[in-house]
Formats: C-alpha cells, structure tokens, sequence
C-alpha cells in the first residue's frame, strides 16, 4: 500500500525552449503584450501586472513578465524561452493555474504562429507529512549502509536519474528531508519532454501523470493533484 504524502507546500516550474532563439518575438514587443493580456485578462490579469524588463541590455534578459493569482503564478516570455512559475500551490489552484499556463503558450503561438519548441522541462516540489510512516523510516528504503564515526544518523536522502523513455527525454526524483517542515518529507520531481512529442496545451495534464507515476513508482501518493 502506498503511503500518503499530505502536501503542505507545493511549487512547480516550467521551462519551455524554443528550438532557437526568437528574436522576432520582441520586433513588436507592443503586440506580445497584447496577446498576453487578451488570453490571461480571464484569469484576472492587470496592465498593472505586466512588465517589460531589459535587464543589462542583453538579449538573455529580454523579457516580458505577467503576473497573475497574487504573484502566485509568473510568466516570463524571453527571446529563447518561456518560463512559468507556480508558487504555493493548492488542490484548488491546480486545474485554473493550469489552464492560465496554456493560454499563455497560446498567446505566445498568436504573436509568432511559426514558433517551435525544443523541450519542456517540469519541476515539481512538494513538502508533505507522511501517513503511517516517518520521514526517516521511509528515507531508509532507499539510503542504506550510512558511514558511522560521524555522529549520530537523523536522516538520509537521495537523487535518483533516469535516462530517456517513451517522450520523456530525462527525468529525476529527489527525496530529503525536509527544510520547511519538522519531521516532513522532500520529494522534487523534475521530468524533460521531447517538444515534439508533446504539445504545450498538454503539459498541465502531462505534468499530473508524471508527478502520479513518479510517486507510484516510490510507494507513495498524492490525494489531490487536480482533475487533468
């Protein structure tokens, strides 16, 4: 049986790059805006929220950032990627904060239809209590043989790789203890998809599964990551 995992904090990133740089995107920077505010204005974004940062002047810099949900959800346009943050995510936010994602990949193909994708990398952390199980009792599994002569053991963890399979072009697990809560549990999934093999508008429902197999994988589950 697999043990439960009751999330108490949640972040997810997105890094999605281009198959190379775009630097029409900024020729009319004027009319990325516009499509950026069209597709999110439904999930409540403001002119207020929109920004256009030129960094140091470099192209690498570039970008125009919307902010959404009380600066819960970010979205960096730049000239060789799209970036997208989730910060404390709730049960409830999964499905809008995804949906928000997508139209934003939508507004990005309005302004540039040609515009390819190389890759989209996904991170998700999660910090959660363990039901039935210690966080140490159940890091044992998977860190054995602990040196002794220095000091005490008061917990383990681990990073395991895996190399490409099916659309995914790598992926990771990291389990620790956590930072954030005492006696929690620190599980960081990060997965890389092959941009040709998966659309954006699938991600939010690519991203679910994955983060559902990864913890099947591991014995553990997530009640709640959304209905995708």
């Amino acid at each position: 049986m697999p043990l439960t995992l009751n999330v108490a904090k949640a972040d997810l990133s997105i890094e999605s790059a281009f198959a190379q740089p775009e630097f029409g995107l900024f020729r009319d920077t004027p009319g990325l805006v516009e499509h950026l505010f069209r597709r999110l204005q439904p999930y409540g974004l403001r002119i207020q929220d929109m920004k256009i940062d030129r960094g140091g002047g470099n192209m690498a810099e570039l970008h125009v950032a919307c902010h959404l949900f009380n600066f819960r959800l970010g979205v960096l346009v730049r000239t060789d990627k799209v970036e997208i943050a989730w910060l404390d995510v709730r049960d409830t936010d999964v499905d809008q904060f995804g949906a928000a994602s997508v139209e934003a990949f939508s507004a990005v193909k309005d302004h540039k239809p040609a515009v390819t994708f190389r890759s989209h990398a996904l991170g998700v952390a999660m910090h959660g209590t363990l039901e039935g199980s210690s966080t140490r009792d159940y890091l044992s599994r998977f860190a054995q043989n602990v040196p002794g002569g220095l000091g005490p053991p008061t917990g383990s963890g681990g990073v395991m790789y895996f190399g490409a399979e099916d659309d995914r072009v790598l992926s990771s697990v990291t389990l620790d203890v956590s930072g954030v809560l005492s006696e929690g549990l620190f599980v960081r999934t990060y997965v890389v998809w092959d941009a040709n093999k998966v659309e954006p508008s699938a991600l939010p429902a690519r991203a679910t599964a994955f983060v559902r197999h990864s913890f099947d994988a591991f014995g553990l589950e997530v009640p709640a990551l959304g209905s995708s």
